[in-house]
């Protein structure tokens, strides 16, 4: 399932809620001053691409916020309407809108944002397939010309005003001010003095509509798809879990959920996640930390085996032997408490040696001489001898 999906699916409540002008905003016109700027489905880069325009290309703004422009989409984009909720105009060109507050939407599905709504009888001009001559459809939808009512959103940064519609002025509109300058508001209207305000009745407030079946079970489905998104993520090992976005999309239904059962439930996720993030950094530093002494450990042990022990430096000079013999097996491998015998020259067993700091077995049938401490040990045969200094000797040297 794609994330970016699912966020524009994110709620059905901006239908009740679209991208709507300032009531004080004076419409303009606008030109992008950039190339492949995108023009999305809301204000935030959160909101996925509707279509791309290019520089030089004109739009017309209906409202500023937050360093967004609200617009009205380009005859160009993407517009569709449930065919469930139109009927065919008289020329069999024009669709006529049948239900109230019908969705529009940038695909002929409930994959992305709707962008705004269609109200009972408006006119929407249909999109001609050029091949068919018949209005285009797909998937129980039909494309529409997108009416003045159907919005989209662009970085102010990336756009720069033409002229006022209302006013056609390519310069700002100016307004008179008194004498005695009096502050003002961002879009050039005075604030009054306190005791000029008149006291205005508190506006009565519009009643909510209340949103229809479809419109509940929609946001319901997206939901279960949100939360069965972040139950696959937090299926992933610790390293690869990603749940900045998945937070996003249930802030936006804390704020814009027409169910409160489900803004609710959205605000609860959220402090979920915020305690699973704390627990995954946690496990991450653990398992980097874990990783690093693993690695130590494995650098040594591969040091250990490919570096040649160096066997100890024999003293030099005349010694006194403790005992003379020829080096033989136990036929053991281990050292202690001894790996290999010492042997008179008649075979019999003197001594069994045990060498910390050297390897006998290259000395097997020599003669040898020497040096050490004798030790017993329980249950051993024999009485063994802990090398110090071993040499090896030719027949004409002494014992």
């Amino acid at each position: 399932m794609n994330a970016l999906r699912i966020f524009c699916l994110l709620l059905v409540a901006a239908c009740a809620m679209p991208l709507l002008a300032q009531d004080s905003f004076t419409p303009y016109v606008a030109k992008v001053t950039g190339e492949s700027v995108r023009l999305r489905s809301g204000a935030s880069l959160a909101h996925p691409p509707i279509c791309v325009m290019n520089d030089g290309d004109e739009l017309t703004v209906v409202g500023v916020k937050d360093g967004w422009a609200t617009v009205q989409l380009p005859a160009s984009a993407p517009c569709w309407i449930s065919s469930d909720f139109v009927k065919p105009g008289a020329d069999g060109k024009d669709w006529v809108v049948s239900g109230d507050k019908v969705n529009l939407r940038v695909s002929p599905d409930t994959k992305f944002f709707p962008v705004g709504q269609a109200e009972k009888d408006q006119l929407l001009t249909a999109v001609i397939n050029g091949e068919t001559g018949k209005p285009m459809s797909e998937n129980g939808y039909v494309r529409v010309v997108p009416p003045a009512n159907a919005h989209g959103a662009v970085s102010l940064e990336l756009i720069a005003k033409v002229k006022d519609i209302e006013a056609g002025k390519t310069a700002e509109i100016v307004k008179e001010t008194p004498k005695e300058a009096a502050p003002a508001n961002p879009d050039g209207s005075l604030i009054p003095k306190a005791e000029d305000k008149p006291v205005a009745e508190k506006p009565k407030e519009e009643p909510r509509r209340e949103p229809t079946k479809e419109e509940l079970e929609d946001e319901r489905k997206t939901f279960r798809e949100l939360e069965k998104l972040l139950d696959d993520e937090l299926k992933k090992p610790a390293a690869e879990v990603k749940l900045t976005e998945i937070r996003k999309m249930f802030e936006q239904f804390v704020e814009f959920a027409l169910d409160k059962n489900i803004s609710d439930k959205a605000g609860l996720y959220i402090e979920k996640i915020d305690l699973t993030v704390k627990l995954i950094d946690a496990e991450i530093k653990r398992l980097a930390e874990e990783e690093a002494r693993r690695k130590a450990e494995i650098e040594r042990i591969h040091k250990e085996a490919t570096e040649k022990p160096k066997e100890a430096e024999q003293p030099k000079g005349p010694v006194e032997y403790l005992v003379t013999g020829t080096v033989g097996s136990t036929g053991k491998t281990a050292r202690t408490p001894a790996s290999h015998r010492l042997f008179d020259e008649n075979g019999k067993v003197l001594y069994d040696l045990r060498w910390d700091k050297g390897d006998l077995g290259k000395l097997s049938g020599s003669k040898v001489g020497i040096v050490g401490t004798i030790r017993s040990y329980e249950g051993w045969p024999h009485k063994v001898i802990v090398i110090e200094r071993i040499d090896v000797l030719d027949d004409s040297e002494e014992k």
